[in-house]
């Protein structure tokens, strides 16, 4: 479901024209205990399994990305650490201060890809506000 919010043009005094832009409606975020406990409704295994090997699973993919390594989870997609510095005219002026953050990207499969390109969006029926 998705909603219309109005945005102003950026670097424009006074917000110069308003338009409109489409906006996914969030809902309340699913945690891993509901994914374990629905997991455990489709599967012969007990929710706090499920829990173990999902909370192992989280465990060894801060390993693999605090090595620097891509994890692959296959029709999902890939998890990739990457990092965000500051330039330096030098590169031994170049060490971990000059490191601004580190962040995982996602990559989704095509196969996740192709699931998402067949989501049918619903306009929500209330007027925006301006």
């Amino acid at each position: 479901m998705y909603k219309a919010v109005p945005k102003a043009q950026p670097g424009v005094v006074g917000g110069g024209q308003i338009k409109y832009y489409a906006s996914i409606i969030r809902e309340r975020p699913v945690g891993i205990r509901k994914i374990a406990t629905e997991i455990s409704k489709m599967t012969s295994l007990h929710t706090t399994d499920i829990f173990g090997v999902l909370e192992s699973f989280l465990d060894r993919m801060h390993t693999y990305l605090e090595e620097g390594r891509i994890v692959r989870l296959g029709d999902m997609g890939s998890f990739s650490p990457a990092i965000a510095s500051y330039g330096e005219d030098l590169i031994e002026d170049v060490d971990k201060r000059t490191i601004k953050r580190l962040k995982v990207n996602f990559r989704p499969s095509m196969e996740l890809n192709d699931r998402l390109s067949t989501v049918k969006f619903v306009k929500q029926d209330v007027e925006p506000i301006v």
